[in-house]
């Protein structure tokens, strides 16, 4: 098997909460105060996902690599609800992804309470062991929104911008 060559520069990461959907920014803020209640550190490692950005994570195991191995099975950003500022990243302030179970389930507890779904439990039924592709740092807006967009959700964004899809489903 041919090793793949080491990954290129980096492209940047946006941290920022401001290009996030309003009513979902709140309720992110809401998950990461309860968390902190709850004696966790958590950090929101990246908010609103260019194309250039999701380019390059998507080249993870596929044309360059460090270890990872793949880290996204989306191609480009209107495959993600990052693409949209309708989802974040959140890990832990201290052990980065390497966090123990317990802040795993806070976050999972608390995306719930907020009515956001975790990706470590797309189907939002309290449960991660029957899911087959699970993304513990994955935060995104409303319980029923599918994992990815939808071809509709494009056209939204194409036409009339992320506010546009964020109008159609309830997170502006």
């Amino acid at each position: 098997m041919t090793r793949l060559p080491a990954p290129p520069a980096e492209v940047p990461v946006q941290r920022s909460l401001d290009g996030l959907a309003p009513q979902f920014r709140a309720a992110v803020e809401r998950v990461v105060a309860r968390m902190r209640n709850d004696g966790h550190l958590p950090t929101v490692f990246e908010t609103l996902r260019t194309e250039q950005r999701q380019s390059f994570i998507y080249g993870f195991g596929r044309e360059y690599d460090d270890g990872r191995g793949i880290v996204t099975h989306s191609e480009s950003a209107v495959d993600t609800w990052h693409g949209y500022g309708l989802a974040v990243d959140i890990i832990c302030g201290v052990r980065l992804w390497g966090a123990r179970p317990d802040f795993w389930a806070s976050l999972g507890t608390a995306c719930r309470a907020e009515g956001l779904v975790w990706g470590a439990d797309w189907n939002n039924n309290g449960r991660t062991d029957d899911e087959r592709f699970v993304d513990r740092p994955h935060v995104q807006w409303g319980n029923g929104m599918r994992r990815s967009p939808s071809s509709r959700a494009v056209k939204l964004q194409a036409d009339g911008g992320n506010e546009a899809v964020w109008q159609a489903v309830g997170a502006a």
